[in-house]
């Protein structure tokens, strides 16, 4: 029903990636990012093959290099196919010249890449994008690289982002029918378009936000939810995909037997929380020694650089936590800086509404 919702701006990317060879779609985190692009991929004609990188996760460059074999086997081969080949039985003569193909594409280390369960380690992004530059020259070729902020997170992390996105860069430019969508959260912006990144003024790069007033009213309305419920509830949780759809979801289930005020429905969740928020702030500590102070913080709407609030820290110092909590996910910067997640703002500071603003005449956050 989200997904109806969002056709529109689905389309939108669709329509710029059949203009445009490199698209790059940001948004905070929790936006839908991942979700409209794929349904945006669906919408491009011409039967382009798609290779998906998802960087989340990806645990060093042999699990990279894993990742793409997959996906390469995967757009050459079909998922039926491919089930055949891992299970190792014997194939029809089709699927047997489907695997000589894939050892033409990958070579005989990466077509045995493709069909292990875990990764060996041995088989790098290097020779996989080799492989994924041989699967473009048999067909039209979508490379989409998501997540691109997630290696940032964890401090000395094997895989190399930026040489990535460059050896994708330079793919690109050797092929005209290969296209590439790059998709992160804005705090990652910098490493992507920077002046010394890859895509600096390469492309075109589009935002993300989450959907809109009338884009939740219209989901509402097709699950029989008041709409000026649903209104309520936007306003109150900023449009936040996760917890609007499990407000909305609950209360059709409930069939009247819950609360029909946004505040009491957010209440009830916020109430059976299962304990997302205590995890949410010892993320925040994990990140920074003053990072669960400061999400509590945002979510009582103090603000973070304000003397008040950050104590004996530099305002530098703060600069980095925030930075830390919003590539992490925990926060967004929109007008204000705000909790990603209502919930978590809701517990942590103990009331479903939102106190007044604090004013600080030393607040340099302007």
């Amino acid at each position: 029903m989200l997904a109806a919702s969002r056709a529109g701006e689905a389309q939108r990317i669709a329509d710029t990636l059949s203009n445009q060879r490199i698209v790059g779609v940001l948004g905070e985190a929790d936006v839908g990012k991942t979700q409209t692009i794929r349904q945006a991929l669906s919408m491009l004609d011409g039967g382009a093959r798609t290779v998906y990188l998802d960087l989340d996760g990806a645990a060093g460059d042999g699990h990279v290099g894993f990742l793409l074999a997959k996906q390469v086997a995967r757009a050459l081969l079909g998922g039926v196919d491919l089930s055949l080949l891992n299970a190792g039985v014997l194939v029809p003569a089709r699927v047997e010249r489907r695997r000589l193909a894939l050892v033409e594409t990958l070579g005989i280390e990466g077509m045995e890449e493709s069909l292990r369960e875990w990764p060996s380690g041995n088989y790098g992004s290097a020779s996989a994008l080799r492989g994924v530059e041989a699967l473009a020259e048999r067909a039209d070729l979508v490379l989409w690289v998501d997540h691109v902020e997630a290696p940032r997170l964890t401090p000395r992390h094997p895989v190399k982002a930026d040489r990535l996105l460059w050896g994708i860069r330079e793919l690109s430019q050797r092929h005209d029918h290969v296209r590439v969508v790059v998709s992160a959260r804005e705090g990652a912006a910098d490493q992507i378009t920077g002046p010394r990144a890859a895509f600096h003024q390469q492309g075109r790069w589009m935002s993300l936000d989450v959907p809109t007033a009338s884009m939740w009213r219209d989901v509402a309305d097709r699950l029989g939810v008041s709409t000026r419920t649903a209104q309520e509830l936007t306003a109150l949780t900023d449009g936040h995909p996760q917890t609007m759809l499990l407000a909305l979801v609950t209360m059709k289930l409930a069939d009247g037997g819950w609360p029909s005020r946004a505040e009491d429905v957010l209440g009830e969740l916020a109430a059976h929380d299962d304990g997302l928020a205590a995890r949410a702030v010892q993320h925040a500590r994990s990140l920074h020694r003053l990072g669960g102070q400061i999400l509590i913080q945002v979510a009582c709407v103090q603000r973070p650089y304000a003397a008040a609030q950050r104590g004996s820290a530099t305002s530098q110092e703060i600069s980095k936590v925030l930075a830390r909590l919003r590539l992490a996910g925990l926060l967004r910067r929109t007008d204000r800086w705000s909790v990603v997640n209502p919930l978590v703002a809701i517990r942590a500071r103990g009331t479903v509404t939102e106190p007044p603003s604090t004013e600080d005449w030393e607040d340099i956050d302007w």
